[in-house]
């Protein structure tokens, strides 16, 4: 019993001096890592118009305060104004929204208070209102997953989720959708 006794006391003695000389201290635990992207360049009353290969303006972005992440390849938008051009020139459609993101592959998120206008005498909806709303800038597709409120010369609508093509003139609402039409007396 002596000799464990003694081989016991021999390692503790090794333990208390290794860890006395060592001076280990333990390390907090690592906080989980944020990323803290920086905007590569940031622009106020920014106005940009695109246009098509024959020369015609097809569509313009307007923001009161603009911040753009090349390494997130997106830039993001405060108080965004987008136009969309007919073949002719002439406005066809205004989105606005409170704020917006426009990502490289010309796809468009807006974000509260979205209103479309259908500018043009011949538009098939006078505006639509949603709190989110997905764009397409090169195929003009529309998406929307919130409610969605409709005006027309003939017809009102409201529902949940949108997809449709502003080119097209083509809306379905996904779910929860109901209409009032109206009829002109003749």
């Amino acid at each position: 019993m002596s000799r464990q006794t003694l081989l016991f006391a021999a390692l503790f003695i090794v333990a208390l001096a290794i860890w006395q000389l060592g001076d280990v201290t333990l390390a907090p635990p690592a906080a989980p890592k944020t990323e803290h992207y920086q905007p590569d360049f940031i622009a106020k009353d920014l106005v940009t118009t695109r246009f098509d290969e024959t020369g015609k303006r097809s569509e313009r972005l307007e923001s009161v305060y603009a911040e753009y992440f090349q390494l997130l390849e997106q830039a993001t938008f405060d108080k965004p104004i987008v136009y969309l051009f007919d073949d002719k020139g002439d406005a066809e459609w205004k989105v606005t929204a409170e704020t917006g993101v426009l990502n490289t592959d010309d796809n468009v998120i807006l974000r509260d208070k979205v209103h479309l206008d259908g500018l043009l005498p011949t538009s098939f909806i006078s505006t639509l209102d949603t709190p989110y709303l997905e764009l397409d800038l090169v195929t003009q597709d529309v998406r929307s997953n919130r409610q969605v409120a409709i005006v027309a010369k003939e017809f009102q609508t409201e529902g949940v989720g949108l997809k449709g093509h502003l080119d097209r003139k083509y809306f379905e609402l996904l779910d929860q959708g109901h209409a009032i039409y109206f009829n002109e007396k003749r």
